[in-house]
């Protein structure tokens, strides 16, 4: 007998559309299951679906698919949008930000760090 998920947490999903399917939006939760901002521990079902790097429906970048798809509560996604706050995935699990004054902080599943420039 062979046990396989419902949903492969680890597959690229993709749609040509900017607001993401009900499957990536599990992914997504299931993946990461808190906002992944700095420290911020909200629960990511009922955060926003970010596109980390911003959607382009030209088709130059910014797609929407699993890799680049992260939550953030509403009030990290506005300090991402408009406060100068950026951020990029080093896996589906990790993420380095970015913040104004150059500050850097890996954050996972587990924890924040503050890395030395």
């Amino acid at each position: 007998m062979t046990i396989r998920p419902v949903l492969d947490l680890d597959a690229e999903l993709t749609t040509d559309c900017y607001a993401p399917t009900v499957l990536q939006r599990e992914q997504a939760v299931l993946t990461n299951p808190t906002c992944v901002f700095a420290h911020c521990a909200r629960s990511a079902q009922g955060c926003d679906l970010d596109h980390i790097e911003p959607w382009d429906p030209t088709g130059a970048g910014g797609a929407t698919t699993s890799w680049n798809l992260a939550p953030l509560c509403r009030l990290h996604h506005r300090m991402k949008t408009h406060g100068h706050w950026t951020y990029r995935r080093l896996s589906r699990t990790r993420f380095e930000w970015t913040s104004p004054s150059g500050d850097l902080y890996d954050v996972d599943r587990t924890l924040t760090r503050r890395r030395t420039r």
